[in-house]
């Protein structure tokens, strides 16, 4: 699969925007999320106003660039490292202890563990380096948007740049607690996303057990 692709222009853009305290709607490989750059307090406060989401919730963390993905997952033992290199890039968010806490913005009440999310993409994203937090650009419990159309206009109208890259698949990614591995557990699957099957198979390829979800 070669991935989203996006314009070097309208990444650049973006990416500014971003950098400098807005929100953007960004694509992935599964619907169009709701994002402020990591490291920016204003953003984030944004996107959790913008949201109606409790900052008390954990927000996914964002990765394009395939070099802040190796930097993030650095400092995790050889078995999870092993598991997150096989599911991502993907259409997974990876649950994992963050034991620099580099992502503790994004935590919420539960820091010391991120939600890493590197969808597929290629082209200019990929030079994309700045790590973003991020949530389904939907209203708290409507459909993902699979199209920038079908975003509530209400979100849409608050942030500061809508990077178009088509129709994308529309199922929000499996999520997978990889955590339990670090005590020879299997991982757990928390969320099935759009093929659950091929995330067990992906698994058991670096002999790692993921147990269903309920």
């Amino acid at each position: 699969m070669s991935g989203v692709r996006a314009a070097a222009a309208e990444v650049a853009e973006a990416e500014r925007v971003l950098s400098e305290g807005g929100l953007a709607l960004m694509p992935t490989d599964t619907v169009y999320g709701l994002c402020a750059a990591l490291d920016s307090s204003d953003g984030r406060d944004a996107l959790y106003a913008l949201k109606g989401r409790d900052p008390a919730q954990p927000c996914q963390v964002l990765i394009y660039s395939p070099d802040v993905l190796t930097t993030l997952v650095e400092p995790l033992g050889d078995g999870l490292r092993a598991a997150v290199d096989a599911l991502l890039p993907g259409q997974v968010t990876c649950i994992v202890p963050d034991p620099w806490n580099r992502c503790d913005a994004a935590a919420g009440d539960n820091p010391g563990t991120v939600g890493l999310r590197a969808p597929a993409v290629s082209g200019a994203l990929l030079n994309f380096e700045t790590i973003l937090m991020a949530t389904s650009a939907n209203e708290p419990g409507g459909p993902d948007p699979r199209l920038l159309e079908e975003v509530p206009f209400r979100i849409a109208a608050g942030v500061g740049y809508e990077l178009d890259a088509g129709p994308l698949p529309g199922v929000a990614s499996a999520v997978v607690d990889l955590r339990p591995l670090a005590d020879a557990g299997p991982a757990r699957l928390v969320r099935t996303g759009p093929d659950p099957e091929a995330v067990a198979e992906t698994l058991a390829e670096v002999s790692v057990r993921l147990a269903p979800a309920g």
